[in-house]
C-alpha cells in the first residue's frame, strides 16, 4: 500500500479527475503541470497515489484501447469518479458539463453490470466506452444531446467506423430521435437505459 506523505499532493490529485472526468488522463503532463505550478513531483508519486485511490474506490480507470490504427506505445486512460456526490462535492456542485457527468454515470453503470471498460481509440476519433462482459461487446457513446444535426453525425461517426458487428448505441438525455439508425445503431435515453 502506498503511504500517503504528500496530502496536498493527494488532494490535488483527487480533485482532477472528479472536475475532468472526460479528458485522457497522463500522468507525464500532471507531472509538467504540477512542475509549471512550482509543485514538484515524480510520475512514479502521481501513478502510486491514482493507484492507491483506484484501490481505495475513490476512482476508477477507464484503460485507452486501440481499435484501428497502429498500437499505441504509451496508451493513456480516463479516470472516473466512483461516487457522483464525491465528484459534486469537490466541484461545489457545478451544474457545468452535464454531458460529462453524464458519461461518468454510464461509466459507473457499465462497471456495476459486470462489463470492464475502456475507452476506444480510432484513426479519427474515440468511443466514449468499449464495454466487454465474457464474450459480449457494446460500444458506447455518450451525448447530453444530440438535436443538432451535426452533433448527431459527431456522435454516430466513430461507431460507424467500426466494421464488426457487435452492437452499438449512443446514450442521451434526448426524449426525442430515439431509436435505431439505418445502419443498426441504437440511439438510447439514458433514463430508459438506467432503469433497464
Amino acid at each position: 500500500m502506498t503511504e500517503t506523505r504528500d496530502v496536498a499532493l493527494l488532494q490535488r490529485l483527487i480533485t482532477y479527475p472528479f472536475s475532468t472526468a472526460d479528458n485522457l488522463f497522463s500522468t507525464n503532463r500532471v507531472v509538467r503541470a504540477l512542475a509549471g505550478a512550482r509543485r514538484k513531483t515524480s510520475s512514479e508519486t502521481v501513478d502510486n497515489y491514482i493507484d492507491a485511490l483506484e484501490k481505495a474506490y475513490v476512482i476508477s480507470e477507464a484503460p485507452q484501447t486501440v481499435l484501428q490504427g497502429k498500437e499505441l506505445l504509451s496508451p493513456l486512460r480516463k479516470l472516473y469518479p466512483v461516487d457522483q456526490g464525491l465528484r459534486n462535492l469537490v466541484t461545489r456542485f457545478s451544474a457545468d458539463n452535464t454531458g460529462f457527468q453524464l458519461e461518468n454515470v454510464i461509466h459507473n453503470e457499465l462497471v456495476r453490470r459486470g462489463y470492464s471498460v475502456e475507452v476506444g481509440t480510432l484513426r479519427t476519433g474515440e468511443i466514449d466506452f468499449v464495454a466487454r462482459r465474457a464474450d459480449e461487446t457494446v460500444y458506447v457513446q455518450v451525448c447530453e444531446t444530440m438535436v443538432d444535426p451535426a452533433t448527431r453525425e459527431r456522435e454516430l461517426s466513430p461507431l460507424r467506423a467500426i466494421t464488426d458487428a457487435f452492437p452499438k448505441c449512443v446514450i442521451t438525455l434526448d426524449r426525442y430521435g430515439l431509436g435505431t439508425t439505418s445502419d443498426g445503431i441504437k440511439v438510447l435515453g439514458a433514463i430508459d437505459w438506467l432503469l433497464d
